[in-house]
């Protein structure tokens, strides 16, 4: 009978909400009994929370704060039992009242070969681990997602070969104070003004890629967690380097271990258009190391923050590194793909110029004044939490991050203020802590425009709809142009690896046409073709 008990819980923990990279597993006590365990209750001042709190550091919305624990595993309260097999098991419960969410955040982290560490829900629903010497980092630091609800127990189990030799502190317990679970509350999940529109909804079609890469991050700073967005971003050497980019204003007071806290959430959207009653499965990852920003040079500049995930992306959260054009061009039309409040990822679109703008204590003409427009879906805006996501050009491509602006459901037409992507590359500093192009063009290429690519993939033409063929490629002669038939009116443009346009034409009719590249040098080229409505680019490489 125990075999079925043991295959029932094994089947219901594989449906249970388990994320963060971990090894997966099941605690001792999911399967055996254990005595009542000891509860310790860590309880917030209502006095800290504020109806519409924001960190005034830096404008972002805050949600929750952390509350000092400072249990190690050494502490008395841990109920303790030793296994027949000589393993020992330690479970300790905390509960903060009123919380919406809590997370646990360890220090001094030191999990040996063979040991587990867990964090769940009492009532199984939650599950997060098994954490296990695979976690084990310089830093010693470990936060962990949030279990929803007012407690969350922690397990370790411990084998006999490797007695004592474990050790953490239990640091702190992050209280989520705004809503989380609950649909309509007021900070995170269901949080986001009635006009927003669902990445999924029908304004969302041929956008999965540029979806695929921005993320949600729950930012600490001090004792104050707070959301931004933020964008997986591809670089020239296309080798998936986990670069994310952000907002400056959403990272700058985090300190270095506090980098190592902070949580990127993968894939956090609704399936489809309407709004979902459940929220959806946790993918995240945590820690990160700054890489450059735009306040090294202590001002605010452009905007941005560019920071390194420590691991590398599970193949199984599918995430795209978008690409990105530094030409400084504005774009008559594009959208936004963000978090607001927290909430699930949404889609905004502008249909009106983009304009060159300045903005508070920012670079002159620094950042792109972007007005919404109205969709079929709705009337998407930004609002806190929005900080950071990236602005999109007509074609796909990152040309910006959110910095601030006054758009909301309440007033939809008030403009929004992006930092220009072409900006962040080198106009902030020359120091390689204060600028993009060091990262983003590790190979020294020049490129202006870069596609973007799906992890574990090789580069492939991001926005292409199978707007033209070009072959051979490599080339020596002559290059040949399948296009479209479609479309009978295209723009061809030629670039040398320097960013250096070398020939434009204008064709309409035929489909196929012969470019000549008998006169040019050995090396890398990009092919750029577009209508009306498309473009797509292609590297050629003239023998």
């Amino acid at each position: 009978m125990k075999s079925f008990t043991t295959f029932v819980l094994l089947v219901l923990i594989s449906h249970l909400s388990i994320a963060q990279i971990s090894q997966g597993g099941v605690p001792y006590s999911f399967l055996n009994k254990m005595e009542s365990l000891n509860t310790v209750k860590v309880n917030i001042d209502k006095q800290d929370i504020e109806e519409n709190e924001v960190n005034k550091d830096c404008n972002a919305m805050v949600f929750a704060h952390f509350l000092p624990v400072n249990i190690s595993l050494r502490d008395k309260r841990w109920q303790t039992k030793k296994t027949a097999d000589g393993t020992m098991v330690y479970r300790l419960a905390l509960s903060s009242e009123n919380a919406k969410a809590v997370g646990a955040y360890f220090s001094q982290l030191f999990i040996p070969r063979g040991a587990q560490l867990f964090v769940y829900s009492p009532d199984h629903q939650q599950l997060i681990g098994a954490f296990t010497s695979f976690n084990n980092k310089p830093s010693a630091l470990l936060p962990t997602e949030y279990i929803i609800g007012d407690q969350l127990i922690i397990e370790y189990m411990e084998p006999s070969d490797v007695a004592g030799e474990g050790y953490f502190v239990v640091d702190e317990l992050l209280h989520a104070y705004r809503g989380i679970n609950t649909f309509n509350d007021k900070s995170g999940f269901g949080s986001a003004g009635a006009c927003e529109v669902n990445v999924n909804c029908s304004e969302g079609n041929g956008k999965g890629k540029q979806r695929d890469a921005v993320l949600r991050i729950l930012v600490k700073t001090g004792s104050m967690g707070t959301w931004c967005s933020a964008t997986l971003i591809n670089n020239t050497s296309e080798d998936q380097t986990p670069y994310v980019l952000t907002a400056d204003h959403c990272g700058k007071n985090s300190s270095e271990a506090e980098h190592h806290q902070w949580v990127f959430y993968f894939n956090y959207q609704a399936d489809g258009c309407v709004n979902p009653n459940v929220e959806p499965v946790h993918r995240t990852m945590v820690g990160c190391v700054e890489i450059a920003a735009s306040s090294n040079t202590k001002q605010l500049g452009s905007d941005f923050y560019l920071v390194r995930l420590e691991n590398d992306i599970p193949d199984s959260y599918h995430p795209f590194f978008v690409g990105w054009n530094r030409t400084g061009q504005g774009s008559t039309e594009g959208y936004t793909i963000h978090h607001p409040r927290g909430d699930i990822k949404k889609i905004s679109h502008y249909t009106q110029p983009l304009q060159d703008a300045d903005y508070q204590n920012g670079m002159e003409n620094g950042f792109w004044e972007v007005h919404w427009s109205e969709t079929e879906s709705g009337y998407g805006v930004t609002e806190g939490g929005s900080s950071g996501s990236p602005i999109f050009d007509k074609y796909g491509y990152l040309i910006g991050t959110l910095t601030g602006g006054q758009a909301s459901c309440d007033h939809q037409t008030a403009p929004d203020y992006y930092g220009k992507f072409s900006m962040h590359w080198a106009s902030n500093g020359t120091e390689m802590d204060e600028q993009l192009s060091f990262w983003l063009d590790p190979i020294n290429t020049g490129q202006m425009y870069l596609d973007g690519l799906y992890l574990g993939m090789e580069e492939e033409n991001a926005l292409s709809d199978g707007l033209f063929q070009a072959a051979p490629n490599p080339v020596t002669n002559l290059l040949h142009i399948h296009l479209d038939q479609n479309h009978q009116d295209y723009q061809l443009e030629i670039f040398d690896i320097s960013g250096r346009s070398i020939q434009n034409l204008h064709h309409t009719g035929n489909t196929d046409l012969d470019i000549p590249f008998a006169g040019f040098k050995k090396g890398v080229y990009l092919l750029k073709i577009s209508n009306s409505s498309q473009m797509q680019l292609a590297k050629i490489i003239k023998n």
